[in-house]
């Protein structure tokens, strides 16, 4: 899968799947340095009409500094040909970066087995 090279950053996006919805979350950027992945609220905004019991509040710190998240059990992410089913994904405010909606961190590729490949900008998924 090509990956699109923006200001220095590598992008994506990954479909979530939860409730019967399906939501594609456009300008996702790959973070080798993230240990978890983390999507932008408002970009999934219908997924958080109401609470849900096995929601829970975490709090992450980065280089924007300490933010507040909400880590919900979902029924799948599909991030190019790797499917996660139920897992637990992080949802917050991803800082005063615009144009970003999310980061997917080495939560989703380590198991996903994907190959970044830098001089193609092309990302793997090794079978």
């Amino acid at each position: 899968m090509n990956l699109d090279y923006v200001d220095g950053l590598l992008f994506s996006s990954v479909f979530i799947k939860h409730n019967g919805k399906t939501i594609l979350v456009p300008h996702i950027v790959i973070d080798t340095g993230a240990a978890e992945s983390i999507i932008s609220i408002d970009a999934v905004e219908e997924l958080f009409n109401t609470y849900e019991p096995e929601d829970q509040i975490r709090f992450m710190t980065g280089i924007g500094g300490r933010e507040a998240s909400v880590r919900r059990r979902i029924d799948q992410v599909e991030f190019h040909s790797y499917k996660a089913q139920d897992i637990r994904i992080d949802f917050g405010r991803i800082g005063e970066y615009s144009g970003i909606n999310g980061l997917i961190g080495l939560d989703i590729l380590i198991p996903g087995k994907f190959i970044v490949d830098l001089h193609r900008l092309r990302l793997y998924f090794e079978e």
